[in-house]
């Protein structure tokens, strides 16, 4: 606007006859009327251009061209408004000089340089505007996809912390409950067998508290005071059996593994085991049970938990409701299947199937 002030100041001073008073007027008008280029643009700069064909402003020329330009993305359509600006200044330009081809050339070539530079410069801008918006979007979508990716990892963690716990403390638990049941309801139990009761239930807790107390060391970072505890192997798979056996459970153990077991397997089948045998210490405690194991290198481990099932029985041990889910997870992550629910022969039975691959 204030470049189309001066042009207009300059036609002013320069004039020599009613008709360049005339143009210095028009060409205010179109710059006041290019102040609403910005709302009515599609239709209002086409207007204008044609327009400055009468007072021939150089300067709305420019402007109408370079706005259009970075508006439009139909190049087609910015084609034919260079062409029209090309028109709108050439030929009235072409008119005046008269007789003086040289500057009606000249003139048709400054016109066309100047058009197709405010043109090309427009589409630049456009383009460049198209692509930092592109960048400032795929900016924000990355941000938004971090923050979509640190929340879902800190629900997987606080899942698979909730999942740890409930593996090691759940199991311990229900037999220190089973050990003080069975105080509880014989009293006429001698001294040496309370004795016998206690320490298991001492031992139980003790041990229970010793690994939650590492699984809250790990979480807080303090390695040093709470080291990792080894791994199960496939003899604590077996020894999870004799614990049951010993704490009163009627539970029979069917081992076919002849076989080494890798600790990774190992470790999915205690976990399965050990979930089975809970659920058993806390819902089936006095009907007959039995684990077994099948398999060997090259095909698939079977592992089947199963109780008959209980009539009547209640308990007051509160279920997560986690365990299963965790069992399965576990299970699905090893590349196997697990089913859970009550049999055709009145059981209630855990089957796990994964894969057992071959040493090599």
């Amino acid at each position: 606007m204030v470049l189309i002030a001066a042009e207009a100041v300059l036609q002013l001073v320069l004039a020599e006859s009613s008709l360049d008073l005339w143009r210095a007027g028009a060409m205010v008008v179109l710059g006041v009327a290019l102040l609403l280029r910005h709302r009515h643009w599609r239709w209002l700069l086409p207007v204008l251009l044609t327009a400055n064909a009468l007072p021939l402003s150089l300067t709305v020329l420019i402007v109408v061209t370079y706005s259009y330009a970075t508006r439009s993305q139909h190049r087609v359509l910015t084609a034919l408004m260079v062409l029209l600006a090309i028109a709108t200044g050439a030929v009235p330009t072409m008119l005046l000089v008269g007789d003086e081809p040289f500057l009606g050339v000249t003139g048709l070539a400054l016109v066309t340089l100047v058009t197709v530079a405010s043109a090309a410069t427009g589409m630049y801008t456009s383009a460049r505007r198209a692509l930092l918006a592109e960048l400032q979007e795929r900016a924000e979508q990355a941000e938004s996809g971090r923050a979509a990716a640190e929340e879902q990892a800190r629900r997987a963690e606080r899942t698979r912390i909730a999942r740890e716990m409930h593996d090691i403390v759940a199991h311990k638990i229900s037999l220190v409950a089973m050990h003080a049941g069975a105080l509880e309801v014989n009293p006429s139990l001698d001294r040496a067998q309370v004795q016998d009761s206690a320490g298991l239930i001492r031992q139980t807790a003790t041990t229970a508290l010793s690994e939650l107390r590492e699984v809250l060391g790990v979480l807080r970072g303090d390695e040093e005071e709470a080291p990792l505890a080894p791994q199960p192997t496939w003899e604590d798979v077996r020894r999870l059996v004799t614990t049951s056996q010993q704490a009163g459970i009627t539970v029979d153990l069917f081992d076919f593994i002849d076989d080494e077991v890798p600790d990774p397997l190992a470790r999915t089948a205690y976990r399965v085991v050990q979930e089975g045998l809970t659920n058993i210490h806390k819902h089936a405690l006095h009907t007959k049970a039995r684990v077994a194991l099948i398999g060997e290198p090259g095909t698939e481990l079977v592992i089947e938990v199963s109780n008959v099932l209980p009539k009547g029985f209640t308990t007051d041990l509160p279920g997560a409701r986690m365990g299963l889910s965790g069992i399965e997870t576990r299970v699905t992550h090893a590349g196997g299947t697990i089913t859970s629910g009550p049999t055709d022969d009145g059981r209630f039975e855990v089957r796990a199937v994964i894969p057992w691959p071959t040493a090599t």
